[in-house]
């Protein structure tokens, strides 16, 4: 009779369990995956979520920190360390309740002293190595109300903050980690996300593992290897022999044999990342607008995307992702008309004797050094004096914002805005705040008239007139051209087909942590 008590007891105690965690968790098992290996093209240069310029890394870093809402493929924002907020009438004060009970991988706990903390480094000016800051500045302060209760005084009235709120600019580190690590927190991350980092061998892999002291559901994966393999085609044969399970970012040409096979599904949703050549305004040879111009019509995108791209993507036809909102198709077009890029040239003056310096990442975007030596053909075929370098990743980053001395005049880039709105697309490249080095202003362009509009459009409330605000941006940057207007993205992802409830999201990232296999 004990015995079957004992017995009964137990199984009781597992049934409670099993379905306790049914209600929590959004898949049927726990930890059932021991690893999960992705590879992609690129290492990380750091991990500190306010350091951030590349998507792909954030992607990381909000596996490592988790954010204060969560942006559904859908376009819904879910509650994530911020479980509700208020905003006031006049729209200033931004009332934010913190999820209690939270604490780092480091066992420190969460609460709103933690995120003062990193409100303040993030706004703080003295901290140089804030690119993307200027998604932010529309906050004045960071006020503790009390343990879990924030408030954000804004400057002025900001729609889009509640999408910010789901960036990893601001995420919460570690007070205890800032203390102990000063800068060096980019290279031992500590956050409150579902994974903790185990492993960084620089150029070889990021490993990260599950945190088991999460607040939310337990990731089921319980080992991410993030294997860093800069030859795109290397990448795909090891996802087809099974030495990683997702392949960031497969070639565009060998997308049909991928799909192909059964045992790989690709996805790859329009994006709102737009690939462009910066034309640097700051550079002699390209100042005046109709060089800048004369470039746009000096190279055949339609060709590019078909031939190159293999469909991959489609052509600019506005200065911003038609996935936001603010996006309107631009008139004129800058379709292929090499004999106009030649009479533009002519009227600017060009001096044919100069060479025009142009720089590619490898592996960061899709056949990114292709897409340039395609450019650069273009360029010479109207006569220019053009050549190409091509980088890894971290050195060319290191390169492109160089004021002094810089070794490139047209550098080949893409903008990933990381909210559904043309705000942070026009904002972020061509307002004089981010002018380098003070910000990710790759063009190194500054119109006043174009910062006046931009900073009409934060201000104004009424979302059609902000709209039309925000056209009216385009329009400007449109005519101006401190870009060669390439192509608007496909986010490419090839992974295991056994691979099941992963989030792909038009903004380039994707959530490993509730996957299953079947």
């Amino acid at each position: 009779m004990q015995r079957v008590t004992k017995k009964f007891a137990i199984v009781m105690a597992l049934t409670v369990l099993v379905a306790l965690w049914g209600v929590y968790s959004p898949t049927d098992a726990r930890g059932q995956i021991k690893q999960l290996t992705i590879g992609i093209g690129i290492d990380a240069d750091t991990l500190n979520p306010q350091e951030q310029t590349t998507t792909l890394i954030q992607n990381m870093c909000a596996l490592l920190y988790d954010t204060y809402l969560y942006l559904t493929p859908e376009g819904k924002l879910e509650p994530r360390l911020v479980t509700k907020h208020e905003v006031s009438p006049d729209g200033l004060t931004w009332t934010l309740h913190l999820r209690q009970g939270v604490k780092f991988s480091d066992g420190t706990p969460f609460n709103a002293k933690a995120m003062k903390l990193s409100w303040d480094r993030a706004l703080d000016p003295k901290m140089p190595r804030v690119p993307l800051r200027f998604t932010i500045t529309v906050v004045n302060e960071c006020v503790v109300v009390d343990d879990y209760t924030v408030q954000l005084k804004l400057k002025f009235p900001f729609a889009p903050l509640d999408q910010t709120l789901s960036l990893v600019i601001a995420a919460t580190i570690s007070p205890a980690a800032i203390a102990k690590y000063g800068d060096e927190v980019r290279n031992n991350p500590i956050g409150a996300g579902p994974f903790k980092l185990s492993e960084w061998v620089k150029g070889d892999r990021i490993v990260m593992v599950r945190n088991d002291d999460y607040w939310g559901p337990k990731a089921t994966v319980e080992k991410i290897i993030w294997k860093i393999v800069p030859d795109v085609s290397t990448r795909e044969a090891m996802l087809r022999t099974g030495q990683i399970d997702i392949c960031y970012k497969p070639s565009p040409a060998n997308l049909a044999a991928l799909k192909g096979d059964p045992k790989i599904k690709v996805e790859m949703p329009l994006d709102t990342r737009t690939i462009f050549m910066a034309l640097r305004g700051d550079r002699p040879a390209l100042k005046d607008k109709r060089v800048r111009q004369a470039f746009n019509y000096a190279v055949d995108k339609k060709a590019i995307v078909k031939k190159v791209l293999f469909d991959t993507a489609q052509p600019m036809e506005g200065a911003v992702s038609p996935m936001l909102f603010g996006y309107a198709k631009m008139e004129p077009q800058y379709d292929y008309n090499p004999d106009k890029a030649k009479q533009l040239l002519k009227e600017a003056n060009f001096d044919f004797n100069q060479t025009v310096r142009l720089a590619s990442p490898q592996g960061r975007y899709l056949f990114d050094t292709q897409v340039a030596e395609a450019v650069l053909a273009y360029i010479q075929a109207i006569g220019v004096k053009a050549e190409l370098r091509v980088y890894d990743w971290p050195t060319f980053m290191a390169a492109v914002y160089k004021v002094e001395q810089p070794e490139m005049d047209v550098s080949l880039l893409g903008w990933g805005p990381m909210i559904m709105d043309a705000d942070m697309a026009l904002y972020g490249q061509f307002t004089t705040s981010v002018y380098p080095p003070k910000g990710l202003g790759s063009a190194f362009y500054s119109n006043s008239e174009f910062d006046k509009v931009m900073e009409q459009s934060r201000q104004e409330q009424n979302s059609e007139k902000r709209k039309a605000l925000l056209v009216q941006a385009s329009k400007i940057v449109w005519e101006d051209c401190p870009w060669l207007w390439l192509h608007v993205e496909k986010f490419v992802i090839a992974y295991n087909s056994k691979i099941e409830n992963m989030p792909v999201m038009p903004t380039e990232i994707f959530y490993p942590t509730y996957i299953t296999m079947k």
